[in-house]
C-alpha cells in the first residue's frame, strides 16, 4: 500500500476507534456482566481515550510520518484485550469488538501480517476465557473463538484483495508516469527532426534560389526547382503535424491520405474501406490518431508490400483494422518498446482503454501483423481521450 493509501487507512481507523469508545463505556455500564475483576475499567478506559484521541491528532494533523501500523495494531488488541478482561471477561459487552480488529488490520496491513493479527486476536479472546474466573462456559467461548476464527478468514481475503488493488494502482500510476515522460521526450524529438529537416532542406533550398536571384545571370529552372522543393518539404512537414482533410474531407478521406503518404515514402500498396456509418462521429479523431500510428510503425518496422485499412460499425462498437504482409511484430520488442521510449502503441492502447475498448494485436515473425480496436459505443463514464 502507498504512503498516502495507508495515511487514509490510518486515518479512518482512528475515526472507528475514537467512535467505539462511547459503546464500550456504555456496554460496561448499562448492561450487566460478572465483574469479579473489574475496578481497573475505568483507568483504562481513561488511557484508552488518550490513545485514541493522540493517535488520532497525529494522523489528522500530523505534518510528519505517519504512526506505524504495526504498532497501532498490537496497542488496539492490548487496550481491547485489558477492557474485555476487566469488563466480564468472555461474556464482556466488548467481546463483539474483537470481530473489528480483524478487519482493520485487513485496512491497514499486508495480508500476512494481516494474518497474523487476526490470530493474536483469536489467541486474546481464549486466554480471556482461560484465565477468567468462570466455569460451566465452555461452549459458548469455543463458539466464540470459531467466528473469530472466521472473521480472520475474511479478513485475509480481503487485505489480500486491497493489496492487489493497491499494488495495482501503483503500477497503473508508474506506467503512466513513464507515459507522459516518454511522451515529452517523443515530441522534443518530433520538434528537433521537424526543426532539423527544415533548416537542411527547406531553408537551404530558398537560400539557394536567393542566391541565384541575386546573381547577374539567373537561371530560372533551378530557381523555380528550388522553391518546388521547398513546398514539397513544407507540404509534408504540414502533414506529419496534422493532415487538414480530417477537418475538411473526413475519415475515410484522411486515412487515405496518411496511407498514400506512408505508402509513397515506405514503398508499400495501400487500400483504405470506411463504412459510411462508422465516420463522423465523436470517435473520428481517435480513430485517425490510431490508424495513423499503426501506419506510420508499418512504414517504419514492417517491409510490407501491402496495407490494409478497414473501419466499420456494428451496433454494439466501432473497429478500426490495420493489416500488413510485412515482417511480423515480435511481441518481446512490443513489451520492451515502452522502456525504449517507443511509447505509440502504448499510448494507443491506453486511450482505447479509457473508453472501455480494447487494442488487439495478431503477429507472427514473417506472416505479417493485424492490429484491431474495438471501441464501445454504449455510454461510458471515462472522458474521451480523442
Amino acid at each position: 500500500m502507498s504512503g498516502r493509501g495507508r495515511g487514509e487507512s490510518v486515518r479512518i481507523w482512528a475515526l472507528i476507534r475514537l467512535s467505539a469508545l462511547p459503546a464500550i463505556y456504555l456496554g460496561e455500564r448499562l448492561v450487566a456482566h460478572p465483574s469479579p475483576r473489574s475496578d481497573p475499567f475505568g483507568p483504562l478506559l481513561a488511557a484508552a481515550t488518550v490513545y485514541a484521541v493522540a493517535v488520532a491528532l497525529i494522523a489528522w494533523r500530523g505534518r510528519g510520518r505517519q504512526p506505524p501500523v504495526q504498532l497501532l495494531a498490537l496497542l488496539d488488541i492490548a487496550f481491547l484485550w485489558a477492557l474485555t478482561y476487566t469488563s466480564g471477561g468472555p461474556f464482556s459487552q466488548l467481546r463483539y469488538a474483537f470481530f473489528l480488529l480483524p478487519i482493520g488490520a485487513a485496512l491497514l496491513l499486508r495480508p500476512p501480517l494481516t494474518a497474523a493479527a487476526s490470530l493474536v486476536v483469536v489467541l486474546s479472546y481464549l486466554g480471556i476465557a482461560l484465565l477468567y474466573p468462570t466455569t460451566g462456559a465452555g461452549d459458548f467461548e469455543l463458539t466464540q473463538a470459531v467466528y473469530l476464527v472466521w472473521m480472520g478468514i475474511v479478513a485475509v481475503l480481503l487485505s489480500r484483495l486491497l493489496a492487489r488493488r493497491a499494488d495495482e494502482v501503483e503500477r497503473l500510476s508508474a506506467d503512466r508516469g513513464r507515459l507522459v515522460a516518454q511522451a515529452l521526450d517523443a515530441e522534443d524529438r518530433e520538434r528537433r527532426r521537424l526543426a532539423g529537416a527544415l533548416h537542411d532542406e527547406a531553408v537551404q533550398n530558398l537560400l539557394a534560389a536567393r542566391q541565384e536571384l541575386a546573381g547577374g545571370n539567373v537561371d530560372l529552372g533551378f530557381v523555380q526547382h528550388g522553391l518546388d522543393r521547398t513546398i514539397e518539404q513544407l507540404r509534408d512537414a504540414v502533414f506529419d503535424l496534422y493532415p487538414a482533410a480530417l477537418d475538411h474531407a473526413g475519415l475515410a478521406a484522411a486515412l487515405e491520405a496518411v496511407a498514400a503518404h506512408a505508402g509513397r515514402r515506405a514503398g508499400f500498396d495501400w487500400e483504405v474501406e470506411v463504412d459510411a456509418d462508422a465516420a463522423g462521429g465523436r470517435h473520428d479523431q481517435l480513430l485517425f490518431s490510431l490508424a495513423r500510428e499503426l501506419i506510420i510503425n508499418v512504414a517504419k518496422h514492417a517491409e510490407a508490400r501491402n496495407v490494409t485499412v478497414r473501419v466499420r460499425a456494428t451496433p454494439a462498437e466501432l473497429q478500426l483494422e490495420v493489416a500488413d504482409d510485412g515482417r511480423g511484430l515480435d511481441p518481446s520488442r512490443l513489451r520492451r518498446a515502452p522502456l525504449d521510449g517507443h511509447i505509440g502503441l502504448a499510448s494507443a492502447t491506453e486511450r482505447v482503454e479509457a473508453l472501455d475498448g480494447a487494442l488487439e494485436i495478431a503477429a507472427e515473425s514473417g506472416q505479417g501483423t493485424l492490429v484491431r480496436a474495438r471501441i464501445p459505443l454504449r455510454p461510458v463514464l471515462a472522458r474521451d481521450p480523442s
